[in-house]
């Protein structure tokens, strides 16, 4: 189980907080490092989703059909949001986020905790990686698009702790090969090595999978989630191996930043380099 996802969920979730209610009317407003949000619309998008678990708002009939690109379709949500003043979107954010935080404990005790659940665009996952995924949301869009040097607001935040961090790795691991298809699939030229140090260090190693049909899985690492057309293992030992911070890749494994201003290659940089331009985490 991933319940170490709650505690750093419920980190993220304080953090966000604690930042919010000190903001002017004028960060609020600025754009953030989310192409076509301000700092509120992000708050808008995380209330929402927050909010989509427990008492979701109706999606206008008229609306345009949703976008082929995941992330476009939470603009849906935010532009219901555009009308309502920061209070109401801070109220959203902070009751429902808190909401969640009460429930989400649940998910992680069977039967549910190993419930298969598709999320539309993102892949099939475990009940219990829901905590993981909703860490790696709010970490992201606190440390890298709201709060510089990513995002416009000048705060302090507290560094990650390898506890916080690891569940972010987990689902970014989790989800490489079901978020993109066969664009990344023909990119891997070679198997490589992942090696994530600081906050959340740890090895993975993405591969093919076993010609001979063995499981995709390629152990049980992973907790039996299900995957895409590539493999993803816990650990290290392939010839080719990329080195990162943890907190770096978040931002250059979700195409926030260059890859190769934050990681270090060991072996054929071009294998390296066909696989990592690809990539692009939801």
């Amino acid at each position: 189980m991933t319940i170490e996802g709650v505690a750093a969920l419920e980190a993220f979730h304080n953090r966000i907080v604690e930042v919010t209610r000190t903001l002017t009317e004028t960060e609020w407003m600025a754009p953030s490092a989310c192409p076509g949000w301000r700092v509120r619309d992000v708050i808008a998008h995380i209330g929402a989703g927050a909010r989509s678990v427990i008492d979701p708002l109706p999606v206008p009939e008229d609306r345009l059909p949703l976008p082929a690109n995941r992330e476009r379709e939470h603009d849906v949500h935010v532009d219901i949001r555009r009308s309502w003043t920061i209070a109401e979107v801070m109220d959203e954010f902070e009751r429902f986020g808190a909401e969640r935080l009460e429930r989400l404990p649940g998910l992680q005790e069977e039967p549910l905790a190993s419930t298969e659940i598709e999320i539309p665009g993102l892949g099939t996952y475990p009940m219990h990686a829901a905590a993981n995924g909703l860490s790696f949301d709010c970490f992201c869009h606190l440390y890298h698009d709201i709060v510089a040097p990513g995002g416009p607001i000048q705060r302090e935040l507290p560094a990650p702790s390898h506890e916080e961090m690891l569940p972010v790795v987990q689902w970014m691991m989790w989800g490489l090969p079901q978020m993109q298809g066969p664009e990344l699939d023909e990119s891997l030229l070679a198997p490589i090595t992942i090696s994530l140090t600081g906050p959340g260090e740890s090895k993975w190693t993405v591969r093919r999978p076993d010609p001979q049909g063995g499981s995709p899985q390629g152990g049980s690492s992973q907790g039996g989630l299900p995957q895409g057309g590539l493999v993803v293992e816990s650990g290290g030992g392939a010839e080719v191996v990329v080195t990162s911070s943890a907190v770096d890749f978040v931002s250059w494994g979700t195409g926030r930043s260059a890859w190769h201003s934050a990681c270090d290659v060991e072996g054929d940089r071009a294998v390296a380099t066909a696989f990592l331009s690809t990539l692009d985490i939801v």
